[in-house]
């Protein structure tokens, strides 16, 4: 057997999370999805990975279902499509959440520090004197411990879902990454210096964070990237009623977040 006939039998043999892990190591060699788009849109004609994706995730059912029935043969390629390009999304979707999630936190963190700041500007008499002041900075330092607890819980359902779908690898680019690190350090140290600052002033404690409450949200933020790539994904299959019917279960979860979990945990559907 030639080495490419070699190479061909491999790669009709991988799984679909095995062909989403090869695309995703090649893409994240740009560092970031930015100059990655841009780099497909700049080949002639430009290259759409998610169609590569699916014709060799067809290619591989296909070769693994030989000789079978072809209603089981289109059923397996039916099963691995939905795996494949559901895997894509999470993919795109875990990425764009986390950029947005990065450039919102970047404000957030900025406005908190300057309220802080401006709350221990004037002298400690002053701040005593006001009967508001204590309120004031307990509001301000509990935010900036919610920021913290939110970014974590963010951090902790990619990893879930990492585990879950893409056999634990990253699926941030290397340079959201570095980002969402450099944010996790620079938000807790701003919230480690306002408790800090919030003792020496005598200001309430801070409630101890909940750790039932941090697990539900952590399910919630797991669903949050979960049930909208399984919806674009059937979307993108012709399945518009049942990614549909998944649009709308996880909209709903938006309006009544009360109802989101039973017991703590998030009932998935697999793609």
């Amino acid at each position: 057997m030639t080495l490419k006939r070699r190479l061909d039998a491999v790669e009709s043999a991988l799984s679909p999370t095995q062909l989403v892990l090869r695309w995703l190591a090649g893409a994240h060699a740009f560092g970031d999805i930015e100059p990655y788009v841009a780099a497909l849109l700049a080949q002639e004609p430009p290259l759409a990975p998610l169609d590569r994706l699916a014709r060799e995730a067809a290619h591989s059912a296909q070769t693994a279902m030989r000789g079978k029935r072809p209603e089981v043969i289109n059923a397996a390629v039916r099963s691995a499509l939905r795996e494949t390009v559901f895997r894509f999304e999470l993919v795109m979707r875990i990425n764009v959440t986390a950029h947005e999630l990065l450039d919102r936190e970047a404000l957030i963190d900025a406005a908190l520090s300057a309220h802080v700041a401006l709350l221990t500007s004037e002298d400690r008499r002053t701040r005593q004197a006001d009967a508001t002041y204590l309120q004031r900075f307990a509001t301000r330092r509990d935010l900036l411990l919610f920021r913290v607890s939110e970014l974590r819980a963010a951090q902790e359902a990619r990893t879930l879902v990492e585990g879950r779908y893409l056999e634990g690898h990253g699926a941030l680019f290397p340079d959201v990454a570095s980002a969402w690190d450099e944010q996790v350090k620079s938000t807790s140290e701003i919230a480690d210096m306002a408790v800090r600052l919030a003792e020496f002033d005598a200001v309430a404690a801070a409630v101890p964070s909940n750790a039932e409450a941090l697990s539900l949200r952590t399910m919630e933020l797991v669903a949050d990237l979960v049930e909208p790539a399984k919806a674009e994904a059937l979307d993108k299959l012709g399945e518009g009623r049942q990614a549909l019917r998944i649009a709308t279960a996880w909209v709903g979860t938006k309006l009544s977040p009360r109802t989101v979990a039973e017991g703590g945990s998030v009932t998935e559907k697999r793609a």
